[in-house]
């Protein structure tokens, strides 16, 4: 049932994209919050109006000033115990904003509080940075009431959030905020005598030029502070724990290897499993919560390559890594050593300062499976199922509907792709450029379509969800049909989800109708046709039966 994955760790409640619109949250998905997780209609209802203030107000913002993203539907994350989970975490990716259940607590929050914590979670996302979110959004509170701007104010002063200081020093900072001037929605009186924000349209009176970087300093500083509490509250003695984890690991030797920092420095071998000193002096500064999470980590791997290695015919044939291949990630394939390795240290996931992110062992196991059935591929394990024309056909038709597309795309569009057009038509069509591509792409593409079958529900959700994210940030304006052919490819993704309407997913969860359908480079037709012949390319492989034993018992990932 979908419904167990919103709902698989006990610290977190999970409303997600598919039980969203802009008027707030589904009234099936609000029956089941009130069976599941006891909420109060009073909650439902401040959350429903919260999301339908920022849904409206960023979207005339977006569309007057554009230099704000639009609205776009992500899940929501509401923690319970606000010490529990890392501050400034990111769960399932760029996806989800992060509430905690104070916040919608009718008796000391405020829509007005919960509506600008939605706008400014986007900003952070988007600009993957936690301290300029609060200037950036100075626009936010140019037409808010005197009225508003005091539930506003009340509500974060009154606001338990570990991170709530960020938002003091936002209520205390709106007199100024609110004489800030914007090139667009409130152009200067007077020319001049004004300092620009890059990025953001926004103009500081000379009068306060120094406000910004000094709430800029202020939220810094409150960041930082939250952090420390954080690590504070989970810092201690792990030695019983990593005993555990060490013994378990000299006397199991599991087909793993741990690294550590120093260029990710193999800690702890299985050729080698007695010496386990690295790895015990490695995790001695972490608390209990944090080793036995590593712990469970290990055995999960453990546990999926071993199933993995189990049900392919001849293991031992498989091929050696990529040279080239990634060292980082949730886990990774070694490059010298053909095994998957854990890196205690892998940036981002902090695995020694507390407890996992919620969802972060169901994209371990994923990511554990992912890298094997890589190998798979490069062995031959998922080849292409039809004959060499048909083939050929199916990329011809593909080209032949982004050429079309290019070619029917406005004239304002094509002059800004020309530079990149130009490259890539040297060899040939930029429609076959670009087909070529997509292609390039597709050893991930069978990598999933094997890896899937020895994974669980979370594991599949938690994956799929991570992938389906806005991806204009990694390219440039002129490199359009390259996004478009990437965020074709990503589409693919939701043929592994039980998501119910893929198609709305996508659309209102990555931008795509903004980067695409507004600028008039696609219409839904083409979109349709684009999306069915990409599709039909990655349909034209199956797994290779006789290279693998039947799967056999649950996933370990559940």
């Amino acid at each position: 049932m979908l419904d167990d994955f919103y709902f698989t760790d006990p610290r977190l409640t999970l409303i997600p994209i598919e039980h969203l619109s802009p008027d707030g949250i589904a009234p099936g998905f609000a029956a089941t919050l009130r069976d599941r997780r006891g909420w109060l209609e009073e909650r439902i209802e401040l959350l429903d109006e919260s999301f339908r203030l920022y849904w409206q107000r960023l979207a005339a913002l977006a569309r007057r000033g554009r230099d704000l993203s639009p609205p776009r539907l992500r899940n929501i994350g509401v923690v319970g115990d606000g010490s529990a989970v890392r501050p400034y975490a990111s769960i399932l990716n760029t996806s989800t904003w992060t509430l905690y259940e104070s916040d919608l607590d009718p008796a000391r929050s405020d829509p007005e509080f919960v509506a600008y914590l939605l706008v400014h979670g986007d900003r952070m996302a988007e600009v993957g940075e936690v301290t300029l979110a609060a200037v950036h959004l100075a626009a936010w509170w140019f037409e808010r009431s005197e009225g508003e701007r005091v539930s506003f104010r009340a509500a974060a002063h009154a606001s338990p959030r570990p991170d709530a200081a960020t938002y003091r020093a936002i209520a205390d900072a709106l007199p100024w905020l609110r004489e800030l001037r914007h090139g667009k929605l409130r152009p200067p009186r007077k020319p001049g005598g004004h300092r620009p924000i890059p990025g953001t349209g926004l103009l500081v009176p000379r009068a306060i030029e120094h406000e910004p970087d000094r709430l800029v300093a202020t939220c810094r500083a409150a960041a930082t502070a939250t952090l420390t509490t954080f690590h504070a509250r989970w810092r201690g003695s792990g030695d019983a724990a990593a005993g555990e984890l060490l013994a378990w690991l000299e006397d199991d030797a599991p087909p793993l290897l741990v690294t550590g920092r120093a260029d990710a420095v193999v800690l702890w071998d299985p050729e080698r499993r007695a010496l386990v000193d690295p790895l015990r002096a490695e995790l001695g500064s972490a608390g209990e919560a944090a080793v036995r999470d590593v712990a469970a980590d290990l055995r999960l791997v453990a546990a999926h390559t071993r199933r993995f290695l189990a049900a392919v015919r001849q293991p031992h044939a498989l091929p050696a890594p990529d040279p080239h291949a990634s060292q980082s990630g949730y886990a990774y394939m070694h490059r010298a050593r053909r095994s998957i390795a854990y890196n205690l240290h892998e940036p981002g996931i902090e695995r020694l300062a507390g407890p996992a992110l919620p969802y972060a062992r169901a994209m371990l196991g994923a990511r554990t499976v992912h890298e094997w059935a890589h190998l798979a591929v490069d062995g031959g394990f998922v080849p292409r199922s039809v004959d060499g024309a048909t083939w050929t056909g199916l990329r011809e038709r593909f080209a032949a509907l982004l050429e079309e597309s290019i070619a029917r795309a406005p004239r304002a569009l094509r002059e800004r792709c020309a530079p990149d057009l130009r490259v890539l038509g040297r060899d040939g069509s930029p429609g076959a450029a670009l087909a070529d591509v997509f292609a390039s792409r597709l050893p991930d593409y069978q990598s999933n379509l094997l890896g899937f079958r020895f994974l669980g529900r979370d594991e599949r959700e938690a994956y799929v969800r991570q992938n389906i994210r806005p991806l204009a940030r990694e390219y440039q304006p002129s490199q359009l049909w390259r996004l478009l052919v990437r965020a074709l490819y990503e589409l693919q993704y939701l043929g592994f989800s039980e998501i119910p309407d893929p198609r709305r997913y996508f659309l209102q969860s990555t931008w795509f109708e903004r980067d695409f359908f507004a600028c008039g480079a696609l219409d839904e037709q083409r979109f349709e046709a684009l999306a069915a012949a990409a599709h039909a390319i990655c349909a034209a492989h199956t797994i290779d039966e006789a290279r693998l034993h039947p799967v056999v018992g649950p996933s370990p990932g559940g």
